[in-house]
């Protein structure tokens, strides 16, 4: 082989190399490496902090002090009718057989109250509600006049349904028309009338009735342009519809 051959196949030789180079590189830029899936997690997850919940409420919730009476289980107005015995003492000038126009006297008639409230419990021990009476009392004497009172009165009542008491105070205002006979005619005769009224229940076992005592004192206006006063002195009982 002579030289100038010698030096065409090295050139062939340099020149294959050099193609095969460049191929190689422009098809490794082509294909990218192929990608590998991330390392899975560690394996027990980190323990997260426990959650927080509220507090369950006691169940179920704990009883405190009894509830007062009349221990009713809702907020509801309630009627409650009442009759009473009652001795009515009326005092004043001319009042009383054989008592002069001039004179003060009394008298003193028996007979019943009868009546009823509605009470409208508040959230508060004290109540507020509404009266209304009628006062009939008639008593035979030594005389043919007898001892006559009779009259109606209706007003407000304050009374401590929730005070946490063994009994039940109530205080009461009213007015109304009551008629006598000042113990001295066959007749009556009618006024204006107006009493405060003072008293007490005391509940019985079942909280349904109770007992009553109960002061009334007050004045009859404008009977021979001058007043008179009336007292009541009462005792009975209580029935609560609900």
């Amino acid at each position: 082989m002579n030289r100038l051959a010698y030096r065409r196949l090295i050139f062939a030789f340099c020149l294959t190399v050099a193609m095969m180079s460049i191929a190689m590189t422009a098809a490794a830029q082509y294909y990218p490496p192929p990608s590998y899936p991330p390392p899975p997690p560690s394996y027990p997850p980190p323990s997260s902090p426990p959650a927080q919940y509220p507090q369950r409420p006691d169940y179920p919730p704990s009883s405190g002090s009894p509830q007062a009476y009349p221990r009713y289980n809702n907020r509801a107005s309630y009627f409650s009718p009442y009759l009473m015995f009652s001795a009515g003492h009326y005092s004043g000038l001319g009042v009383g057989n054989g008592t002069a126009p001039t004179q003060s006297g009394g008298m003193t008639a028996m007979g019943g109250t009868f009546g009823g409230y509605v009470i409208y419990p508040s959230p508060g021990p004290v109540h507020l509600g509404i009266d209304a009476r009628l006062i009939v009392e008639n008593s035979a004497n030594s005389t043919a006049y007898g001892n006559k009172i009779f009259g109606g009165l209706v007003g407000f009542r304050i009374d401590g349904s929730d005070a946490q008491l063994p009994v039940v105070p109530y205080f009461q205002f009213e007015v109304g028309a009551v008629g006598t006979n000042n113990g001295t005619s066959t007749t009556r005769s009618g006024s204006f009338a107006y009493q405060a009224q003072f008293g007490a229940d005391f509940p019985f076992a079942n909280q349904q009735v109770a007992a009553r005592i109960e002061y009334g004192t007050g004045q009859l206006t404008g009977i021979d342009n001058t007043n008179h006063t009336l007292q009541t002195f009462s005792a009975g009982i209580v029935f609560h519809v609900r």
